[in-house]
């Protein structure tokens, strides 16, 4: 039996009528991310005056923004399967049968690496020219609210450097799909600015919004990169716990346009000035 057969027979009768479970499991997450994202946007936009006209050009600008991540999504998904079905023709066929012949623990595995090979997504956005480039888009928000979730990247093309390298361990790739829509709506939700408190235990796994709040600080450093679990940046020495105290501002020195074309390709452009820059340095 395959995860999805274990997903089927939790759900209620005459559900399986009207969308496959494979198709439940993939967007029912962003589903509910979108729709928490909209109530902290309400929420927010209580304000009155200059701060509500703030809120609601933020969350233009991020919906945008999101939109053109989903016309990218297209074209990435299908480059991402094609790179997977090349990887997969040496995957590890005793693995594969294994989570084949166990689909909880073979779930749980897809969604460990996957957020593993997240985090090197990140520290790649981080530490590298081209890598901050396409992820500053994120970083691009001057407030930490849950619309910082929608402001992704249009080019986030590094990830195919390494994901589809998760083929070689056997996992399935519908599997890892709704890992990644799981991944992806906590990733979202942990941005939000609502003074949500988990338990201890919890957080000590976790990432949660108290603790990626310091990813985005303007003054953190590179620090809190896990996309879910805590573990990587406990190994990599770039945790920094919840408990300390708060940035005090976010978001880049110099505000970002409220264009997300601008906000999108802002980072390339700087990366092709930069470079040039340096030629006519090494030149002169």
């Amino acid at each position: 039996m395959s995860v999805f057969g274990v997903f089927e027979r939790l759900l209620p009768d005459g559900v399986l009528e009207a969308v496959s479970p494979y198709a439940l499991a993939v967007n029912a997450p962003y589903a509910v991310a979108l729709a928490l994202v909209a109530a902290e946007v309400a929420w927010l936009a209580r304000r009155p005056g200059a701060a509500r006209r703030a809120v609601l050009t933020s969350a233009a600008t991020a919906a945008t923004m999101a939109a053109g991540a989903l016309v990218v999504g297209l074209f990435y998904t299908a480059v991402f399967r094609s790179l997977w079905d090349l990887v997969a023709t040496g995957h590890w066929d005793a693995a594969a049968h294994f989570w084949q012949a166990n689909p909880v623990l073979g779930f749980l595995a897809t969604f460990v690496a996957w957020d593993l090979s997240g985090w090197v997504y990140h520290v790649i956005g981080h530490r590298t020219r081209i890598g901050w480039a396409a992820h500053q888009p994120h970083h691009s928000g001057a407030d930490y609210d849950a619309t910082l979730g929608l402001r992704q990247s249009w080019m986030p093309f590094h990830g195919l450097v390494h994901h589809p390298l998760l083929a070689l361990a056997g996992f399935d790739l519908p599997v890892v799909f709704v890992c990644a829509a799981v991944s992806n709506c906590w990733q979202v939700l942990e941005h939000t600015s609502l003074p949500i408190r988990f338990p201890r235990w919890f957080a000590a796994v976790v990432m949660t919004p108290d603790a990626h709040r310091h990813h985005h600080g303007r003054d953190s450093g590179v620090v809190n990169l896990g996309p879910f679990f805590t573990v990587w940046d406990r190994l990599a020495g770039t945790w920094v716990p919840a408990e300390r105290p708060a940035p005090l501002v976010y978001g880049p020195p110099v505000p970002a346009p409220a264009n997300p074309v601008a906000i999108e390709f802002g980072g390339w452009v700087e990366l092709v000035r930069s470079t040039r820059t340096a030629r006519q340095r090494a030149v002169t």
